[in-house]
């Protein structure tokens, strides 16, 4: 707790005193909310005035409650799996940040890092969490200055130190990109004999903890880059799921053929019984057809039905699948034998088309005009349904297309599910990096959660949310300008996202997860696709659940010609029960998943395009690009160092073991940055020598070899950098800028296409782009003009509180003369907040990160709700909430003040000004929706 006090008011040791400390004694729940009042310099009324309010925001993203339940939980043979109540722990992320140290010591280089820690946060486990504890591992992102600027030799080197944090010996046993990752130990105890043995389960030793994950002599005959690289799979966010005996994981042979590819690379079985106990622990809807853990990669439903119908959970694994071998004969540990699940299979329909596919489909053959048709239609569905406001069901329309567009039920459903909504399909995305230049919002404790709705006033956090609280109140856009002003402004936000990176979305297209065919029934040139539900539309207009016909697949990244191929969709009734998934063939002499970007069936996802416009004219690029050169491997040097030889050369010096081990596990954060380059090397030579230029092709092996060098120990040599980067380190395609970045580049002129060459297609996409989204966004300007309207419904509460003090002054003055008190109290209180709001919410205050925003208004709502007291004579606490939000918008009717601090009550005046209405809890009222069927 000390080490978060330099983010309030204490920075010394000295200014905190013992009898405070005392306070903090008890559950992490009530302790730690106190750290804000004793040192943050905040009082406890903003509790107060909140009461029960974001308590489901609190229950959410607060990390105190889990923390406490893991101290309940725990015991050394369970640890923090899943228990029989459905609790787990491993979910409370301890995160911090590595900046340069602007007060360094000269004598030490060491000293010129500094690492800050960051708030807690809840969020999904993984599975070194879930057997250590949260405590147990710390992320620390390293950041861009520091990776810009310090060699990563001496990051390797100030990470290879042990680092104390509360009493805690933490070692770094991992690096990616630019996170590194600590794990807790019991390091150095025996030297500092005064460190507080508190850490309840006990850290292990350093390699004890290491091979308690990878056991080193097990897989000795690995390389040290192979090794270390399988610690990303303790570290992936995971759901614990079903606990498995060790009789029922089997082994089945891989289909391999010659020239090693193994066909089935990634993708086990698992039977019906397994699949049926993952859906009541997860509450998935429907059985999915497969699942990607941590136990093996991906797991689909066992082909044979005989089998599948067991009553034991079990799965098959194949050779492939096994990336670390444990002992056997030997108990196996609980989190060896559950199933960790990432996510369930999902198919989406229908999916937007990058850059990279684009340039992809037009290089073979695909002409321009189909893009630009899609680009219409694309930039007509996202203006025109918001600017239909008449007709009896316009309002309901208009509700459902904000909600789809803003992806808002989604967005509810993953907020509540936190760290699951990964896991459950919710989200695509990964975790975001920290912002390391949002540091001074640590400050202003209590911190909001991005997104979430202000529960005191009502007033959602997201543009689109705001627009569908106000239409079920019954405001429309004619009757009211800050409506149409935040449907002008949604319309706006669309367009100008879509034009920064158009990504076009194909009606005709879908993603999900390629599996292989575990029948061997189709051809090698054939793929399946069926989904449960009839959402894939026809090009007669029909809908239908499966895909029959010329199909393009495609997986990212796509940087070669061959990563688009053309193949025949069919219906095979041996794989009726595989919804939602790609199935593709076992068959040929290839992997299928290999040729599309090397992949492989570990989760790996491929995009289906049957629009005709497209796939008719695509032809398949010649299959010798799908092969990388014969020279390529002469571009990079290799670490072909074995753990074996690494312990037979110091095996007996166990700390030489360790620093070696600890260098090579730290690697990742030498690879960071060649990945990028070679991204931009790769785009620069497309754009200046064409899609299928040899050096093109090549560049694109680097990328990919690059990708994935922290498992192959390869390096790109120094000479090979320096050539690549004389040829191709230029400043980016104008098209690939946006209108900030553009700003960014003076001194360089972006490189240019040679005549010799076709227009590029991204230029034209972009130039056709930036056109059509300019005439839409006149249109949006024209259809919703500046406004001026005083909505008298809610003007009402305070216009007759008035009137009724003037009637009373004719019977009872006295009476009548305290009523007006209060009033002018309400009066002076409401436009105290609204000078404070002018000042607060400025032109600039949209370019503040969104949790600051939220926190700004948030404070403004707490002051608004907290005086005039509700202890008045004349009028109730609802009377007083009614009237301050009625005045509000009679000083402000054409701005959003009333609406920010006061939208719960605005509404229901609203609401009950349009006839019968009915008040609903946020519980449910987030769980509604509008189908399209209701007004179709």
């Amino acid at each position: 707790m000390l080490q978060t006090l330099q983010h309030f008011c204490c920075s010394l040791y000295e200014d905190v005193a013992i009898p405070e400390l005392d306070k903090l004694r008890g559950p992490n729940q009530f302790a730690a909310p106190l750290v804000d009042n004793l040192y943050g310099g905040h009082s406890s009324e903003k509790d107060e005035v909140s009461g029960a309010f974001f308590d489901r925001e609190k229950a959410v993203t607060s990390p105190w409650k889990e923390l406490d339940h893991e101290y309940e939980h725990v015991n050394l043979l369970e640890r923090f799996h899943r228990h029989l109540d459905g609790w787990y722990g491993g979910r409370v992320h301890f995160t911090a940040l590595l900046k340069m140290h602007c007060n360094a010591s000269p004598a030490s280089e060491l000293s010129n890092y500094k690492i800050i820690l960051n708030r807690p946060e809840l969020g999904l486990s993984t599975h070194l969490s879930c057997q250590f504890g949260s405590y147990a591992i710390i992320r620390v992102h390293v950041s861009h200055k520091a990776m810009n600027k310090v060699a990563c030799s001496t990051l390797i080197t100030f990470f290879s130190q042990c680092f104390l944090l509360c009493g805690i010996i933490y070692c770094a046993f991992y690096a990616k990109d630019s996170s590194v990752f600590l794990g807790a130990t019991n390091e150095l105890y025996e030297t500092l004999p005064c460190l507080p043995q508190h850490a309840y389960p006990p850290p292990q030793t350093f390699m004890d903890f290491l091979n308690w994950h990878n056991p080193i002599q097990l897989n000795s005959l690995q390389s040290m880059a192979k090794w270390a690289s399988h610690f990303a799979l303790g570290l992936s966010n995971s759901v614990p799921g079903i606990d498995l005996c060790s009789n029922d994981i089997s082994g089945i042979d891989d289909i391999a053929v010659a020239g090693d590819s193994i066909m089935t690379d990634g993708c086990g079985f698992i039977n019906l019984a397994a699949m049926k106990k993952m859906c009541a622990i997860f509450h998935w809807d429907t059985y999915s057809t497969a699942i990607q853990c941590r136990i093996a990669g991906l797991l689909i439903m066992h082909p044979d039905s005989f089998t599948s119908d067991s009553d034991a959970p079990q799965v098959w694994l194949w050779p492939s699948q096994i990336k670390i071998k444990y002992p056997i004969n030997f108990p196996m540990p609980r989190a060896w034998v559950t199933i960790d699940v990432l996510r369930s299979s999902h198919l989406h329909c229908p999916s937007s088309l990058s850059a990279e596919i684009i340039v992809n489909l037009a290089d073979n053959g695909v002409p321009y005009k189909a893009f630009l048709g899609v680009i219409r239609e694309n930039l007509d569905e996202v203006v025109d349904k918001l600017l239909v406001w008449d007709g009896p069901a316009a309002m309901f329309e208009l509700w459902y297309h904000v909600a789809k567009a803003g992806g808002v039920v989604a967005a509810r459903k993953a907020w509540e599910a936190a760290g699951e909504a990964r896991m459950r399909g919710l989200s695509e995305k990964d975790e975001e990096e920290e912002d390391e230049d949002d540091l001074e919002s640590f400050g202003d404790s209590p911190q909001s959660a991005a997104w979430w709705a202000d529960e005191l006033s009502g007033c959602p956090s997201s543009i689109c949310e705001t627009i569908l609280v106000m239409l079920d109140a019954g405001f429309t856009p004619q009757g009211c300008p800050f409506l149409a002003d935040k449907i002008r402004n949604f319309a706006r936000s669309s367009v100008k996202a879509y034009l920064k990176h158009p990504q076009l979305e194909v009606s005709m297209s879908c993603t999900a997860w390629m599996v292989p065919d575990a029948k061997g029934v189709l051809a090698p040139d054939e793929i399946q696709i069926l989904t449960r539900d009839a959402k894939f539309p026809q090009p007669d207009g029909t809908v239908s659940h499966f895909i029959v016909g010329d199909v393009l697949i495609a997986q990212y990244p796509c940087k070669l010609p061959t990563d688009v191929q053309k193949v025949k969709a069919v219906v095979k009734p041996e794989l009726s029960n595989y919804f939602d998934v790609i199935v593709c063939p076992v068959q040929g002499s290839r992997r299928f998943a290999d040729i599309l970007a090397g992949g492989d069936y570990d989760g790996d996802k491929a995009i289906a395009i049957w629009e005709p416009t497209i796939v008719t004219s695509f032809r398949n690029a010649p299959f010798c690009h799908s092969l990388p050169p014969e020279d390529l491997l002469n571009n990079f040097n290799r670490d072909s160092c074995a753990v074996s030889d690494l312990v037979k050369e110091h095996g007996l010096h166990p700390s030489m073991v360790e620093a070696s081990i600890q260098f090579f596990l730290l690697g990742g954060l030498q690879s960071n940055t060649q990945v990028g380059k070679y991204s931009n090397f790769h785009d620069v030579a497309v754009y200046t020598l064409g899609y299928s230029h040899m050096e093109t092709i090549h560049l694109a092996y680097m990328f990919c070899h690059i990708l994935d060098s922290a498992k192959s120990g390869l390096t790109v040599r120094p000479e090979v950098l320096q050539r690549d980067v004389h040829k191709f380190q230029k400043r980016a395609p104008s098209w690939k800028e946006t209108e900030e970045e553009a700003t960014y580049e003076k001194n360089e002129l972006n490189v240019n296409r040679p005549h010799t060459l076709p227009e590029f297609i991204m230029d034209v996409i972009t130039r056709k782009a930036k056109r059509y989204g300019n005439i839409k966004l006149s249109r949006v300007q024209s259809a919703i003009p500046e406004a001026t309207f005083r909505d008298t419904a809610l003007l009402k509460p305070w216009d007759k509180a008035k009137e009724r003090v003037a009637r009373m002054q004719l019977s009872d003055q006295d009476h009548s003369a305290q009523m007006d008190l209060e009033l002018r109290h309400v009066q002076a209180h409401v436009e105290a907040v609204f000078l404070e709001y002018k000042a607060k919410v400025k032109s600039s205050f949209t370019t503040l990160k969104i949790e600051r925003r939220q926190d700004i208004l948030r404070s403004l709502t707490r002051q608004f709700a907290r005086n005039p007291t509700p202890e008045c004579l004349c009028f109730s606490e609802d009377d007083l909430a009614h009237l301050k939000a009625s005045y509000a918008y009679k000083i402000d009717p054409e701005g959003g003040f009333a609406f920010c601090v006061a939208m719960t009550d605005v509404g229901y005046i609203k609401a009950r000004s349009q006839g019968p209405s009915k008040a609903v809890s946020h519980a449910f009222y987030d769980k509604f929706t509008i189908r399209k069927s209701l007004f179709n």
